[in-house]
């Protein structure tokens, strides 16, 4: 049974979607959302907040252009009869939640679900195919919402953000029994894996902040022994190759930029470099406070005999 419940206010909204896995959210638990994965999603639901995540500046973009989106769409088909339900519909027993955009009615195939998104050209053209395939957390979001308002199909309109080339283009989204099932199956493991404490494996290039707000503080006195870790000294040793390089890339970077300024002497600008532009001026910067913050911070210290370090 699906709860339909009528936002009122946005406070109340945001508390009902704490609560669940919601549809805009549903592709981090197959990898491919581009704002969130699925330890995010687990943190988050053990009770870390991460209130940046409630308001940005994608989703501020998205609330003022959703009315633009629909203005688009009522043009392009005006036998549509569009209605922004201001609903929040929710599953209790998948907790499993999604705020359609609009319903589409006035179609023969029955209720349409619309799911408005507005994007750069570069983005348009990098993970849209130029209008050919909406990007698959965005199709996960869509089937996601057509499941819970039992839609007969969907809608994806994308709005080209380009003052010189505005355009809306609509994707068509069926509703797929094998897909749904793959989205419940998800949903069922993950809060399966909130409620036992296992926790899904970290994307470690996205997961920074993530892993940070796990454990803010260290237990003192507590150590964890790695030894049967057998990937780690790998990693060490790709580390300090890396490190390595930086060091001698930045010392190179000094040596040409001190040679710069050698030749420069006590000129303002540099001349005669086609495609480059170099100054060495003075200036002034701003002073200012860093009020005290308690960090954890990682320090690895190189103490391999045969690196010349001491054991």
């Amino acid at each position: 049974m699906v709860e339909t419940r009528t936002i009122t206010n946005r406070a109340e909204w945001l508390a009902w979607r704490r609560q669940d896995v919601t549809a805009s959210v549903v592709g981090a638990l197959f990898g491919v959302h581009p704002y969130s994965t699925a330890l995010r999603l687990y943190v988050e639901k053990r009770g870390v907040e991460f209130p940046e995540q409630d308001d940005n500046k994608v989703m501020r973009r998205g609330r003022w252009l959703e009315p633009a989106i629909g203005k688009a769409v009522s043009e392009l088909s005006p036998h549509w009869e569009l209605e922004s339900p201001g609903v929040y519909l929710r599953d209790p027993e998948l907790q499993l939640g999604a705020t359609p955009d609009f319903y589409i009615h006035g179609d023969p195939r029955g209720l349409g679900v619309l799911q408005a998104k507005s994007v750069a050209p570069s983005v348009f053209h990098r993970d849209w195919l130029n209008g050919d395939e909406p990007p698959l957390w965005i199709t996960l979001q869509t089937l996601t919402e057509m499941m819970l308002s039992n839609a007969a199909f969907g809608i994806v309109a994308v709005l080209l953000v380009d003052p010189h080339q505005m355009d809306c283009t609509m994707l068509d989204i069926p509703r797929n029994e094998a897909a749904e099932a793959k989205i419940i199956s998800a949903v069922r493991t993950f809060w399966t894996m909130v409620e036992q404490g296992r926790e899904p494996a970290p994307d470690y290039g996205r997961d920074a902040d993530v892993i940070k707000a796990m454990a803010p503080h260290e237990e003192p006195g507590k150590s964890v022994d790695l030894s049967s870790n057998n990937q780690l000294p790998e990693l060490l040793e790709t580390r300090a190759r890396l490190m390595a390089r930086i060091k001698e890339a930045e010392e190179s970077c000094d040596r040409i930029e001190n040679e710069i300024r050698f030749l420069m002497r006590d000129a303002e600008t540099a001349t005669g470099l086609n495609g480059w532009r170099i100054t060495y001026k003075t200036g002034d910067r701003a002073g200012y406070t860093v009020p005290p913050k308690r960090l954890r911070v990682l320090r690895i210290h190189d103490r391999r005999p045969d690196n010349g370090n001491a054991p």
